[in-house]
């Protein structure tokens, strides 16, 4: 396995894994799929901001995605300068691979040496499995918003976790 920078020949693999996660309704909070030139213009959007789109390759094929990004936008309110939002994503075919913490290494690293302090997840309270696999890397739940969402016909709470990087 190969953990990379993603590349903009890595967005078609990229919007896949994100729109796998989508008919779950316990990641997304969309009902609506992704585009390859609206993941492109996300990985523009992180780029130019200095922070990181990785990808997990195995044999040539993306397998997961991750990246970190502004925690309640800091160019507005600079006093989040130092707290990140982060993502990961993999293809169904990946579970259980050890992609999902190869991907959490590389980005926590590069969180670190960024200087960034805190790393934010906001996971669905119904994601019991993404909950679980956060906790076991050291976050810790700070709160909890009920309700917050709604998708797929059904109010979703959203879970705060923290990480001291």
């Amino acid at each position: 396995m190969q953990i990379r920078d993603a590349t903009e020949a890595d967005l078609g693999s990229i919007t896949d894994i994100f729109n796998q996660a989508i008919p779950a309704g316990d990641a997304e909070w969309t009902e609506v799929l992704h585009t390859v030139e609206e993941r492109r213009q996300w990985w523009r959007d992180r780029s130019t901001a200095g922070r990181p789109v990785i990808v997990a390759e195995v044999d040539a094929t993306v397998v997961g995605v991750a990246s970190y990004g502004d925690f309640r936008d800091s160019t507005l309110r600079e006093g989040f300068r130092f707290v990140c939002e982060h993502s990961v994503y993999l293809a169904d075919s990946a579970r259980g691979t050890g992609a999902a913490d190869a991907l959490m290494d590389e980005l926590c690293d590069r969180a670190r040496a960024g200087g960034l302090r805190r790393m934010i997840a906001t996971i669905d309270a119904f994601n019991e499995r993404s909950i679980a696999f956060h906790v076991r890397r050291g976050f810790v739940e700070v709160g909890r918003m009920p309700d917050i969402g709604f998708t797929f016909d059904s109010w979703r709470t959203m879970v705060l976790l923290q990480l001291d990087l």
